[in-house]
């Protein structure tokens, strides 16, 4: 009877409003992406590989530029269909990003002192994602500006692209078995290697943005905040949407600017670049400017896999097929002015002349 005397350590249902919250409004925004966008659009495009594209930066039109239109209305037509194609991958990107920052501002992230391991956990997250490496890039910053870190955002960034199942299976099913196992190869060294190896040498030599105001004691474990037992459901609710709603701007302001500037650019390119020509016959110097336009160029997901395929059928050099196949989609313009901008200008030059290196040598190699 004494023993039942003894009060069991328990937490009213209060406690638990913010997390419960923001575990339903995470798994509202997933399923609603996935099982209405994402997969059935992956799933889509999976059945058209190999098929004719109208450009490299998006597989249908919004609008249709003749042949013989003037460059600059094609070069706005060209913007208008990226953008359409874009829309939803990226404003899942801002609403998952300023989902992100809110929840780890309230529950910081725990996630070791491995900079290798903390990489291969961002990668395991990002692979059933399915988004873009531009549209992961709102979902990147979310995670930095909660005071993430940084290899955990890039682990994110360069696997739910390349590591989605539907896109291996793309990839696999497209290309040739050396081609496909070098990408793959490729990647995982990126993922496993590089980015951790670079965060952890660049820590060595200056700071990092994200983690210069970082309190090293916002790294403890998860704790339920006190307010949490003593605020009603409502004004948690309120709180929260008031907070999400604020990052959530933060987000859309700078990813507007980039989608504008990015969708004119890379539809300016090409429109005007000689692609026959340069596509003719694989050369060094043809090789490196088409690796530097691939590496720029900012593409909905598994578009890399649709557009080398198409190259292939219609004959041209494998040497373009696996470059292409290789860093188009892989990286981009976007990522490249995020990491500039909120981490490092560093880590930014040397991922982009990475990516730029690896598709020149698979370029000439294959």
């Amino acid at each position: 009877m004494g023993a039942l005397s003894v009060p069991i350590p328990s937490r009213r249902l209060e406690c638990f409003y913010r997390p419960a919250i923001l575990a339903g409004s995470a798994a509202v925004l997933l399923c609603v992406f996935w099982f209405a966008s994402r997969y059935p659009q992956l799933m889509s495009k999976a059945q058209h590989v190999g098929q004719a594209m109208p450009s490299m930066t998006y597989s249908h039109e919004l609008v249709h530029a003749a042949a013989d239109a003037p460059p600059w209305e094609k070069i706005l037509f060209g913007a208008v269909n990226w953008l359409d194609a874009m829309k939803i991958g990226m404003a899942f990107g801002v609403l998952l990003g300023a989902l992100l920052h809110t929840t780890l501002k309230y529950y910081p992230l725990k996630i070791g002192k491995n900079l290798y391991l903390n990489s291969v956990k961002g990668a395991l997250v990002g692979a059933p994602m399915g988004v873009c490496a531009n549209c992961a890039v709102p979902a990147a910053c979310g995670v930095t500006r909660g005071h993430g870190r940084v290899e955990v955002a890039l682990g994110f960034l360069f696997s739910s692209p390349n590591f989605n199942p539907v896109v291996v299976m793309m990839t696999f099913t497209a290309f040739p078995l050396v081609m496909s196992v070098t990408k793959y190869v490729v990647l995982l060294l990126v993922i496993v290697l590089l980015v951790p190896g670079l965060i952890a040498w660049l820590e060595r030599r200056e700071q990092i943005k994200p983690f210069t105001d970082r309190d090293d004691a916002a790294s403890c474990d998860l704790a339920v905040p006190a307010e949490d037992c003593t605020e009603t459901f409502w004004s948690v609710l309120k709180n929260l949407s008031a907070e999400y709603g604020k990052h959530v701007w933060m987000l859309v302001k700078p990813t507007i600017t980039l989608m504008l500037v990015a969708s004119f650019l890379s539809a300016a390119i090409l429109t005007l670049l000689p692609w026959p020509t340069l596509l003719a016959q694989v050369t060094p110097s043809r090789a490196a400017l088409v690796s530097l336009v691939s590496v720029f160029m900012p593409v909905p997901i598994a578009l890399d896999v649709m557009f080398a395929a198409q190259l292939q059928a219609q004959g041209v050099a494998s040497g373009y097929v696996m470059l292409f196949a290789m860093t188009l989609g892989t990286y981009s313009i976007i990522p490249t002015i995020y990491l500039w901008r909120e981490v490092s200008k560093k880590l930014a030059v040397i991922l982009f002349v990475f990516f730029f290196a690896v598709g020149w040598l698979t370029g000439l190699l294959f």
